[in-house]
C-alpha cells in the first residue's frame, strides 16, 4: 500500500486535534512535516510524531516534496498556501471554509486547474451520523419529493477568539456557513438561484456576526431556511424536512418520520364552487399516517481520511467536489450582499 507523504500547515485546534491523529492513525499517511508560525508548536509536533518541523511554508515543501499538504491554518490564508502548494507539485486538502472571499476561492480552483494538481475541502458534516442516516432514508423516497429544508445550529457564546472579527475573516456565516450550506445543497441536489440573508453582531465580543439568517430557492425548487444563532439562550430544533407525503425531524439522536403511502389514499372530489358544501371545514379526510423513528446508532462511520486516500492515492472521484465548494462560496458571497456587507475590497 502507498504511503502518502503528508505535511500539515496550522498547529491550532483543527491541524492539532483532528487533522494530525488521523493522519497518524492511517496507515495510508506519513506525516513528514509540520509549519507553524509558532516554534513551540513545530518543536511540539516534531518530539511526539518525529516530523521535520518548519516555520516557513515554501521551505517545508521544497525540502520534502509531500504528496499531500493539509491546510489548516486561519482561513485569511488558505489561498495563498494552497495555491503555493500547488506551484510546488503537491496535492491539497483544505480546512473549511475554503476561503475568505468568492475570488480567492476562484484562484484556488484555477491554480489546481493551471498547475493540474487535486483538490478537496474538509466537509465533516458530510460524514455526522445524522447527515448520513438523513440521506439513507431520503433515498428510500417515505416522504416523496423534498420541497422545504429548515437547518439551524444555536448555542449561546460570547465568542472572542480569531474568528469573532471580520480582519480574520472571521464570522459565523463563513465559519459555520461553509458546513451547513454545503449540507443542505448536498441534499437538494441542486444550485441556488435566489437568496436572501440577515446577519447580526450578539452576543460576540467581536466585530464578525454571531447571528445568520439564510434563505435559498434551488433550480429545483426546493425551499431552504438556515438558522446559525450563537446568541440563543434557548435550543433551536437542528432539522426539519419537508416533502409531499411527509416529514421528518431530528430529535434525541434520531429521525422522526411521519409519513403516508398516496397509493393508500381515497379518491377525494374537488369542489371550486364558493359555496362550501354542508358549510363544512376540511374535507373529512383521514390521511393514513405511519410513524417510525430511526437512530442512528447502527450507523457505521465514515473515517474522511479512507476518503481522502481514495481520491489522492487511488483515483477515485472526490468526496467534496470542487465545484461543490464553489456553489459553497458564491452562495457565502451573495448572502453577504444580501445582507448589505461589504466586507472585503475584492468583493
Amino acid at each position: 500500500m502507498k504511503k502518502l507523504r503528508a505535511l500539515v500547515v496550522g498547529l491550532g485546534r483543527i491541524g492539532w486535534d483532528f487533522h494530525i491523529p488521523s493522519i497518524v492513525n492511517n496507515k495510508g499517511f506519513e506525516l513528514v512535516a509540520v509549519v507553524d508560525p509558532l516554534k513551540e508548536r513545530t518543536d511540539e509536533a516534531e518530539q511526539k510524531f518525529g516530523c521535520r518541523p518548519f516555520l516557513n511554508l515554501e521551505e517545508a515543501l521544497e525540502k520534502e516534496k509531500p504528496d499531500l499538504t493539509v491546510i489548516a491554518s486561519p482561513t485569511k490564508f488558505h489561498a495563498e498556501q494552497t495555491i503555493t502548494a500547488f506551484r510546488h507539485g503537491s496535492d491539497v486538502f483544505c480546512d473549511k471554509p475554503m476561503a475568505v472571499f468568492y475570488q480567492e476561492a476562484q484562484d484556488m480552483a484555477d491554480a489546481m486547474k493551471k498547475y493540474g494538481r487535486k483538490f478537496m475541502m474538509y466537509q465533516p458534516r458530510r460524514i455526522s451520523a445524522d447527515f448520513m442516516l438523513l440521506k439513507q432514508i431520503l433515498a428510500e423516497d417515505l416522504i416523496g419529493p423534498v420541497f422545504m429544508i429548515k437547518r439551524a445550529t444555536s448555542n449561546y457564546e460570547r465568542r472572542n477568539d480569531w474568528q469573532a472579527f471580520l480582519k480574520n475573516g472571521g464570522g459565523m456565516l463563513n465559519n459555520y456557513g461553509a458546513h451547513y450550506v454545503d449540507q443542505v445543497l448536498n441534499i437538494a441536489g441542486s444550485k441556488a438561484v435566489k437568496m436572501d440573508c440577515q446577519l447580526r453582531v450578539a452576543a460576540s465580543l467581536g466585530d464578525a456576526e454571531d447571528v445568520v439568517k439564510v434563505i435559498i430557492e434551488t433550480e429545483n425548487g426546493i425551499l431552504i431556511d438556515v438558522d446559525i444563532n450563537q446568541a440563543a439562550a434557548i435550543t433551536l430544533p437542528e432539522w426539519y424536512i419537508f416533502g409531499k407525503y411527509g416529514a421528518m425531524k431530528w430529535e434525541n439522536g434520531a429521525w422522526r418520520v411521519r409519513y403516508y403511502n398516496p397509493a393508500e389514499l381515497k379518491d377525494v372530489k374537488t369542489q371550486d364552487g364558493l359555496a362550501a358544501s354542508s358549510r363544512a371545514y376540511g374535507n373529512g379526510e383521514a390521511i393514513p399516517w405511519k410513524e417510525k423513528a430511526v437512530s442512528t446508532a447502527e450507523t457505521v462511520p465514515v473515517d474522511y481520511y479512507d476518503k481522502c486516500y481514495e481520491y489522492y492515492a487511488l483515483g477515485d472521484l472526490p468526496f467534496v467536489d470542487v465545484n461543490e465548494s464553489m456553489e459553497v462560496m458564491r452562495v457565502l458571497k451573495i448572502c453577504r450582499e444580501k445582507a448589505g456587507i461589504k466586507l472585503y475590497p475584492q468583493e
